[in-house]
């Protein structure tokens, strides 16, 4: 399995999770889902082997001097993912943001693979 395949498995654990009814009881856990896709993409993006340690600021330096647009604007949001999972509470809204964002970069990622085949 591929990580951008492992990266969708997190999302649909996090979307599964949202879609409970009793989601914010959940909302440290989805977030964590959500966190460990985009790390995955990254990893994919970037061709880190899986025993990598992805750096938030690092990655968030790369992604930035990229001259793609989708790399740019989701390297201040990758660094802010990462802020976003220290905080105490972060709400359900905040959460399906960062889901949208992160399968949006997935699927940038796999285009961007496509295209190298």
């Amino acid at each position: 399995m591929s990580k951008l395949d492992k990266a969708n498995e997190k999302l649909k654990l996090a979307d599964f999770l949202l879609c409970r009814a009793n989601a914010e009881d959940y909302l440290p856990a989805i977030l964590n889902h959500i966190l460990k896709a985009a790390n995955l993409a990254v990893a994919e993006h970037f061709d880190l082997d899986s025993h990598s340690k992805v750096s938030p600021m690092l990655i968030q330096k790369q992604l930035e001097k990229s001259s793609s647009e989708q790399e740019k604007e989701f390297s201040a949001y990758f660094l802010e993912l990462w802020k976003m999972s220290t905080r105490r509470h972060v709400n359900k809204l905040d959460i399906e943001k960062a889901h949208k964002r992160v399968k949006a970069f997935i699927n940038w990622v796999r285009l961007e693979k496509q295209k190298q085949i």
